[in-house]
């Protein structure tokens, strides 16, 4: 658009009103863009705005606001005077000031501090909050003279601009209120902090320190102490050790916990050592806050504390206290973590639990196998399920042992805690246990720890698992090793597995089956694809297809169209809905112009026509057609 061009655009835009489509502000918005890459047309622009703004201008009230908010973007010191006519009206006032406070140009804040004094109250305050956010400091003066105002938004304004100004003469207009402050006093004091973070923020830390200093005496409300505290360790974290030491002790609760959050982020064994000594002479919420802040800083010191705490007549005392255990506490810990973990309440519960699972300690893990060994009951279950968590390989042989023992519950808890606990030193032991168990649910819950402890070694060892697979004539421990092959899924497995793939008993032969659909690798593919083809037994065949249709999806080194020629091979194998709709979900994972046309012929099949449609979707989505 050329300058010529703005003209038929402006005078839509002087006729517009807001209940009007915005096309012609959008249309020179744009046109301004391009003029603002350009530069050299702005001069010629802002003039043209400018008669917009014209007393006896022909404009709707809304292209007027429309143009002062295009010259907050373009103007300069040539829009002032216009501009400064409008801050006087109160239809125009708002819009005139909000792009004065945006004008680079210094004659902007004149005109603004001109207009200050003699304009109506709600004008005023807009003017002052323009001031403000021009950090205008030769206002300071006659926003001084505002923060006694009669009106309070005036006031209210005054001392905000006064705050976002923040230097030194802004800091003391400020102070000159407080005296005088009245109902408005803590409205007052906040301006007054705030200003002294804006000093700091400067660099003028001594002068914030000092106004910080004095907003901290008990007189000053609790909000205002709060915020001149953060202030001050904003400014020198050291000096505030006193001031935080006596609001540690304080009777409001929000003064209290700011001074407890401080206090935390100081580094020094003098700042636990405040903490120990005051704690017990806090309330109960303090203590718990106390609590909290010893367990982030660490420091063992407070482990007494902590330990005696557990015996609150305060239940959230002593959840606080058994939570920082998990952090502070060592071996002695755990006989009072699992106590509690076995027989408190359970929000304490939960915290026992989760202290006694993050425990740390060079003696932590020996310390509860020693205790799983000596224990029964409910505790034993907890120390089992603790040393799960843990994953410590302290605690192998103690949970084997238990593994094998006579209680039933702890045996299942602890086979189960294997699985995290053990290493491949203990495959041999959960081998001879799922060949010796003789109850099925823990045979099989020892069978998939087993199958976990393997295949998490370095070089899993499946040979004693084949070894003693073909020396018994269990079929219950036959199925079960069966099932950890597919587990592990080494090849030195394969050929045991096919071969029981012919077994004449037919769970055996249906175990095989579902041990290679298990299969992390594509390798016993073959196997299952001529099962699926051959399998006269339904239920069998059916088996291997899934087994076969899960490793199509299994990543291997097979090339896209190795994928599809298989893909092409198995569809006509899938009789059932389930299988159609699994093949179809694998075709949209290799888009080409072959699993496109599968996709479109299965359109026709009325059971599978809604995925069939969806998959060829996602394959043309994928820029094939």
């Amino acid at each position: 658009m050329k300058l010529a061009d703005m003209e038929p655009v402006l005078t839509r835009v002087a006729a517009w009103d807001y209940s009007q489509a915005r096309d012609p502000l959008y249309e020179f918005s744009s046109f301004l863009r391009e003029a603002l890459a350009a530069l050299s047309e702005l001069p010629q622009i802002e003039a043209r705005l400018l008669r917009m703004l014209a007393p006896q201008a022909a404009v709707t009230p809304a292209g007027r606001e429309y143009a002062c908010r295009e010259l907050s973007v373009i103007g300069t010191a040539a829009s002032v005077p216009a501009l400064a006519r409008l801050l006087p009206d109160r239809a125009t006032a708002e819009t005139a000031r909000y792009t004065l406070a945006r004008l680079p140009a210094p004659e902007a804040a004149g005109a603004l501090r001109r207009a200050l004094p003699a304009a109506p109250a709600e004008v005023q305050a807009g003017i002052a909050n323009a001031l403000g956010e021009r950090r205008d400091t030769k206002s300071v003066p006659a926003l001084k003279a505002l923060v006694a105002s009669p009106d309070a938004a005036v006031a209210a304004a005054a001392l905000t601009a006064l705050a976002r100004i923040g230097d030194k003469p802004a800091l003391a207009a400020i102070e000159s209120a407080v005296p005088n402050a009245g109902p408005r006093r803590e409205q007052v004091l906040r301006a007054w902090v705030r200003c002294a973070d804006s000093v700091a923020a400067a660099g003028d830390k001594l002068a914030a320190r000092s106004v910080y200093q004095r907003l901290l005496a008990p007189a000053a409300p609790p909000a205002i102490r709060i915020a001149a505290l953060r202030g001050l360790w904003a400014v020198d974290a050291g000096s505030t050790l006193p001031a935080l030491s006596r609001e540690l002790v304080s009777a409001d609760s929000d003064l209290q916990a700011a001074a407890i959050h401080l206090l935390n982020r100081m580094p020094g064994p003098e700042v636990t050592a405040l903490f120990l000594k005051q704690y017990p002479g806090l309330a109960p919420i303090g203590q718990v806050r106390v609590l909290g802040a010893l367990a982030e800083r660490g420091d063992a010191a407070a482990r007494p504390v902590a330990t005696q705490a557990v015996k609150s007549a305060t239940p959230e005392v002593r959840i606080a206290a058994l939570a920082a255990l998990g952090k502070i506490g060592d071996a002695s810990s755990v006989s009072i973590l699992a106590d509690a973990a076995t027989n408190a309440p359970a929000d304490e519960q939960a915290a026992a639990r989760e202290s006694l699972a993050m425990l740390r300690g060079a003696q932590v893990d020996a310390t509860v196998a020693a205790a799983i060994a000596s224990s029964t009951g409910k505790t034993k279950l907890e120390l089992i399920r603790a040393a799960g968590e843990r994953a410590a390989p302290e605690s192998a042989a103690a949970l084997m042992q238990t593994a094998q023992g006579s209680d039933a519950e702890a045996s299942l808890a602890a086979i189960r805690a294997l699985r995290n606990a053990a290493g491949p030193e203990q495959a041999p032991a959960l081998l001879d246990a799922v060949i010796k168990i003789p109850n099925a649910t823990l045979r099989r819950e020892a069978a998939m720890t087993l199958g976990s402890v393997i295949r998490r070694a370095r070089k899993p060892a499946i040979g004693p698992v084949l070894t003693a697979c073909q020396g018994t004539t269990d079929k219950a421990i036959r199925l079960t090793l069966l099932d950890v092959m597919g587990q592990v899924s080494a090849d030195e497995a394969l050929p045991l597995l096919r071969t029981s793939l012919n077994d004449s008993d037919p769970d055996i032969a249906r175990a095989a089956i579902l041990a290679l659909t298990a299969w992390q690798s594509p390798a016993p593919l073959p196997d299952l694809f001529a099962l699926a083809k051959t399998e006269t037994n339904a239920t069998r065949q059916i088996l291997a297809l899934r087994g076969l249709i899960r490793l199509l999806a299994v990543p291997s080194e097979r090339s896209t169209d190795e994928t599809v020629a298989l893909l092409k091979q198995v569809w006509p194998l899938a009789k059932l809905q389930a299988e159609k709709r699994a093949l179809l979900a694998l075709l949209p994972l290799y888009p080409t112009r072959e699993t496109l046309r599968m996709a479109d012929a299965a359109v026709a099949d009325p059971a599978v026509s809604k995925e069939a449609k969806a998959a060829a979707e996602t394959i043309r989505g994928l820029g094939l057609s």
